[in-house]
């Protein structure tokens, strides 16, 4: 039994590892958007539905320091897919906006498709697969809970989508 335990813990690692290739290698066919949950994709996501937000507001929003959001961003200007500008009332708050450019790719095909990923699963498995893992999370989230004093810090949601919502996962 220990031995079926640990395997089916390898194979845990292993598809971790073989999503960060599948990734990987979707960012470099498709650029920022192959990934909505992530970087540069997670930002212009967020950005198709509210086109021009603070960058603290957005810092808060993806739970990032701002330095973090400081390089991404950067690399999305340099990039032309985005603009950051003063505020007119006040000149310390930098709004950032689309660009025709970041529309079009936040808009584009590239994004994220993951018929291929299940396609090996009918729907009846596709739903068992969900259910095993969201009772796997709950452990660990319960456990990891138990581990840490105080309360657990809570993540914040894209406009209160939570785990339901189109761009970001609950950690």
């Amino acid at each position: 039994m220990y031995n079926d335990k640990k395997s089916l813990l390898g194979k845990f690692f292993r598809l971790q590892r073989l999503l960060g290739r599948y990734f990987h290698h979707r960012f470099r066919q498709h650029g920022p958007m192959a990934n909505i949950h992530r970087g540069q994709g997670r930002i212009l996501a967020l950005l198709k539905l509210k086109p021009e937000i603070s960058q603290k507001e957005l810092s808060k929003i993806l739970d990032m320091r701002p330095q973090s959001l400081g390089e991404l961003l950067e690399k999305l200007e340099r990039n032309g897919y985005i603009t950051r500008t003063p505020s007119e009332e006040d000149q310390r708050i930098m709004t950032v906006r689309l660009t025709e450019a970041g529309k079009e790719l936040a808009n584009s095909e590239k994004q994220l498709n993951t018929d291929d990923l299940f396609s090996s699963l009918n729907s009846e498995e596709q739903a068992a697969l969900k259910d095993y893992l969201d009772r796997i999370i709950a452990t660990l989230e319960e456990k990891l809970s138990d581990d840490m004093p105080g309360p657990r810090p809570k993540r914040p949601h894209f406009f209160g989508g939570g785990m339901k919502g189109p761009l970001f996962w609950r950690w």
